[in-house]
């Protein structure tokens, strides 16, 4: 670089001077002016030539240093790398929906954001489709599912209607032996409609959280709990639920809370308030009757050991309850986490285990005959 710097003056001189020279006399443009002038202008190229060889030298010194750079950089070079993206969530195999008239299938609404968080359907022909869809009561779908073992039923909130048996039929007996022959029935909120079909069909009488209305002229009560409602870390709490959100809370009025005092024997809850929970489960357990020909005859969890001594075993299963309407679906997240436990907890044998075998590699041949059982066909 200094010796270009020093070169450059003196070209620039010698150039005027030349041009000087080839433009005095005011008769001498001929051949002789012609010759300074081409002399000039390869003076001119050889400097130009000599400042590039120059400059292209100091150049490969600077892509040298650059090169230097590079290589320390990469020498020291961190790698940033996010994380993966989480794998996407798929429902368990043994996970089955009611999809009758009940549920509010429309766009939006609780049965149709349930079905999409359960990732079940496919549509066709106007309307969603999937194998695991139980569409009636009465179905011989559900008549085999009855009798068998360890599925989950995971029921929406009930908003166009509820079916009507008697409590005593062979409709609301099959719902019982459902729930009884180890498998798992979850039940949702939004309204009382769901109370009243668990207490109707199962012989309970679970009652919504009575809380005065406030102002000086209000009259009467409200079935309304303000909340929240914070997870219960107990020995009893299933290990699917160890990672779900420590508080729920109410969303407007969309989740109906249930009385602690009026929950049945054996009641598990998940989370609670110091009156309510909108989030348990409960142990429904049947046992052979004595007398032949009657039905099974519900039992108290605490009181299976004591009848299977006496040649009544129990078998028993499992109803979760989730108290919220899942009509609002952009505030469900932590609902969502909620439900999505749930409908895990059949799959693990370790945790769904109550009393009766839930695993089908453990399922053993009954010391005792049922009295309903079908004949075997003759020989």
């Amino acid at each position: 670089k200094g010796s270009v710097s020093s070169l450059m003056p003196l070209i620039v001189e010698r150039s005027g001077l030349l041009r000087d020279k080839a433009q005095e006399g005011d008769g001498r443009r001929g051949m002789s002016g012609r010759l300074w002038i081409g002399g000039a202008l390869t003076l001119a190229a050889t400097a130009t030539l000599c400042c590039v060889a120059l400059l292209s030298r100091g150049s490969g010194g600077v892509g040298a240093a650059v090169e230097r750079r590079a290589e320390l950089l990469q020498d020291e070079l961190l790698l940033f790398k996010m994380a993966p993206p989480p794998t996407p969530w798929d429902p368990p195999t043994n996970l089955f929906m009611f999809w009758g008239q009940a549920p509010n299938k429309r766009f939006g609404h609780s049965g149709d954001n349930l079905r999409q968080l359960m990732r079940l359907g496919r549509l066709r022909g106007g309307k969603f489709h999937d194998p695991n869809f139980v569409t009636d009561w009465r179905s011989e779908q559900f008549r085999e599912m009855a009798e068998s073992c360890c599925t989950t039923l995971l029921v929406a909130p009930m908003k166009n209607n509820m079916p009507v048996w008697t409590a005593a039929s062979s409709d609301a007996q099959r719902l019982r032996n459902y729930v009884a022959n180890g498998n798992h029935l979850v039940l949702t909120g939004g309204s009382l409609v769901s109370i009243e079909f668990l207490n109707r069909y199962f012989y309970y009488q679970i009652q919504p959280l009575s809380t005065p209305i406030l102002g000086a002229r209000a009259k009467g009560f409200g079935n309304y709990s303000p909340g929240p409602w914070k997870k219960v870390k107990s020995a009893f709490l299933p290990g699917v639920y160890r990672a779900t959100p420590d508080i729920l809370r109410q969303e407007v009025t969309e989740v109906t809370a249930l009385s602690l005092d009026s929950l049945p024997s054996g009641a598990n809850v998940l989370y609670m308030d110091p009156t309510s929970t909108p989030a348990f489960q409960v142990i429904f357990c049947q046992r052979v009757s004595p007398l032949h020909g009657a039905g099974p005859v519900k039992t108290l969890p605490r009181e299976c050991p004591k009848y299977a001594k006496m040649g009544y075993p129990c078998s028993c299963g499992t109803i979760t309850y989730l108290g919220y309407d899942w009509h609002g679906d952009q505030d469900a997240s932590d609902w969502d986490e909620v439900m999505l436990a749930s409908v895990e907890y059949q799959s693990d044998p370790d945790e769904s285990v109550t009393m009766s075998p839930n695993c089908p590699a453990a399922i053993v041949a009954s010391p005792w005959e049922d009295p309903h059982a079908p004949l075997p066909p003759p020989a």
